[in-house]
């Protein structure tokens, strides 16, 4: 995350509105991002310290410097620094110290040199002087050791990183944040669990869809703003896995009295670097679509087959069943939940989850590998449920579908 002083200066003010300013990948700022890239990767295997002063003399009188300053905070960011100093740092200097005062040069004054503590030191820990020195402070950031930069990334991708970084940051300093989703429902609750951000649901009303209101760190719900703040404003990335979603936060940035509007939508060109989840979750899965649009696909299909595109609202948590089956005439719909071998910690949760949702439109599709006593999913389930060997019998399935399947009322 960006520092507050390095995202100030990139808002831009519109009345009751504040938006950031994304940083052009042109000539000018490609350039200067390359030599950070390279800088930084010259500097690896040498101290923390000195690669900070190569990025200070970069940045020299140029009024540029609060993108310089991102721009290596970025890269900073993304690499590995470190440390193993054969004794503990603490341990050497609480050894160092109990030599008394220490000086570099001899005088009529002083009993020790440095040099003679090192040695003492050395001595008592089977080291060498040059290892008791570095370990000294080995324990300080400037003192650790660039390791690696992270994987390749380019000056376009630095910028973009860039970009979000500045856009995600503003969001430090929300009261809520209202989302509009449609689409890519588990990635979003994914993150959503991930930080641990305190949120409500509902579903829309005239389409398919929820609104979800996260509460900001400046929220009355909120008592640990600092960290909580941080994991709230990295979220961000997770709205860019969805095709289509809006976002509208009330944020209030350092120096300023009053609560300002900040809009992103799908039309954004920040680009997420978050991992989004597959198409499938198990090769079940990816077996069950591929038969059900082999026998019951094509032009004349009856039911209309779709992946994730329901949740059940379970208080604080959510419900993403596998499927939904959806009437092409009268729009009646059911849900199918697969179940396969899984480890009991989930299997507990999923039953969990069957039995406070008390869906009558819910099929469960259990295999024998799910390594279940008879009856457990039939008494915490109010929909069917279909166990199977080693495959479903897809005709099986759309028979529960029409017996179980009902209007949507949403």
């Amino acid at each position: 995350m960006l520092r507050a002083d390095l995202i100030r200066p990139r808002l831009e003010y519109q009345g009751q509105q504040v938006l950031p300013v994304a940083l052009p990948s042109d000539y000018h700022y490609l350039g200067m991002a390359a030599d950070l890239i390279r800088l930084v990767q010259s500097y690896i295997g040498q101290r923390r310290g000195d690669l900070d002063e190569a990025l200070k003399t970069y940045e020299g009188d140029s009024l540029d410097y609060p993108i310089i300053r991102g721009l290596a905070s970025v890269l900073e960011s993304r690499a590995t620094f470190g440390n193993e100093p054969p004794v503990a740092p603490e341990v050497i200097r609480a050894a160092m110290f109990q030599q008394g005062p220490i000086i570099y040069d001899n005088d009529l004054f002083s009993l020790k040199t440095r040099a003679q503590a090192l040695a003492e030191t050395a001595a008592q820990f089977n080291l060498s002087p040059e290892q008791v020195d570095m370990a000294l402070f080995a324990d300080l950031a400037e003192e650790q050791t660039l390791l690696k930069t992270g994987d390749f990334i380019s000056p376009g991708d630095l910028i973009g990183r860039y970009n979000m970084e500045v856009a995600r940051g503003l969001l430090y300093w929300a009261r809520e944040m209202r989302l509009t989703v449609y689409d890519r429902y588990k990635d979003v609750f994914k993150y959503i669990k991930l930080f641990k951000l305190m949120h409500t649901i509902t579903p829309l009303n005239d389409s398919v869809g929820y609104h979800i209101t996260l509460h900001g760190p400046i929220s009355p719900f909120v008592t640990s703003t600092m960290r909580y703040g941080l994991q709230f404003a990295k979220f961000l990335p997770a709205l860019m896995l969805c095709e289509n979603w809006h976002m509208e936060a009330e944020v209030r940035p350092p120096n300023n009295n009053q609560w300002l509007r900040y809009t992103l939508d799908e039309q954004t060109p920040l680009k997420s670097h978050f991992k989004g989840s597959g198409l499938f979750d198990s090769q079940l899965e990816a077996d069950f679509a591929a038969e059900f649009e082999e026998k019951y696909g094509g032009a004349t299909r009856v039911w209309e087959l779709a992946r994730e595109d329901e949740l059940i609202i379970l208080g604080d948590t959510v419900m993403i069943p596998d499927f939904s089956l959806t009437h092409r005439k009268d729009g009646r719909r059911a849900l199918v939940e697969i179940i396969g071998y899984w480890s009991p910690t989930y299997l507990q949760r999923k039953l969990a989850k069957i039995h406070q949702a008390q869906r009558s439109d819910l099929i469960l599709v259990v295999y024998e590998s799910a390594n279940v006593s008879e009856g457990t999913f039939e008494a915490v389930s109010m929909g069917e449920v279909l166990t199977f060997a080693k495959k479903p019998v897809l005709k099986d399935i759309i028979a529960a579908v029409e017996r179980c399947a009902i209007k949507n009322e949403k």
